[in-house]
């Protein structure tokens, strides 16, 4: 019986110690009461890793940055949570696993570059990080599985909240509201 007992105290001490040990994901679901519009656009992208918390850029033909953001501190987009991170407020993962985010292209590509980096580097030095430091960090040029946008600037105004996507998405009527894109 001691045997059995030892085991079974063993393979409990084993799970207690990997549970404890796995680092919990940080990004939170959001608030599905966060409204939405369609003025200038809102986009719904599924991607094939998780680069919620990095920069995207774009990249043209010839391989150069066709845009890339110009975050600061007093930049609306960004604030700083409870434990003073700065994070990205324009972008929200839904419990699909889907993404809303009203600055996306379905031409970006994902750096390794965190919100906080690119904020600090801009703090740090007045402007924001060139592209001879950003092109190198690139780790994803075709992010996106699934990919939707809804906007116009003449059409009418549109809006929904965070929770009715997530739904259109259960549903399978995202399509009705959104273009697919990819």
């Amino acid at each position: 019986m001691k045997p059995k007992i030892i085991k079974l105290a063993t393979i409990f001490l084993l799970l207690l110690f990997i549970g404890a040990g796995c680092k919990k994901n940080e990004i939170e679901i959001a608030d599905e009461s966060i409204v939405v519009d369609n003025h200038p656009g809102v986009e719904v992208y599924k991607t094939n890793g998780n680069y919620f918390n990095y920069i995207a850029v774009s990249i043209n033909e010839t391989g150069q940055i066709s845009r890339q953001p110009d975050y600061t501190l007093n930049d609306p987009r960004i604030k700083m949570d409870k434990k003073g991170r700065v994070t990205y407020n324009s972008r929200w993962l839904l419990k699909s696993g889907y993404i809303v985010d009203m600055e996306a292209h379905h031409n970006d590509a994902y750096t390794n570059i965190t919100f906080q980096e690119y904020v600090d580097y801009h703090t740090k030095n007045g402007v924001v990080m060139p592209s001879e430091l950003i092109l190198p960090r690139i780790i994803e040029k075709d992010p996106y599985i699934k990919f939707y946008h809804m906007g116009c600037l003449n059409c009418k105004l549109k809006e929904f909240t965070l929770g009715e996507i997530n739904q259109m998405i259960e549903n399978g009527t995202l399509e009705e509201h959104f273009e697919k894109i990819k």
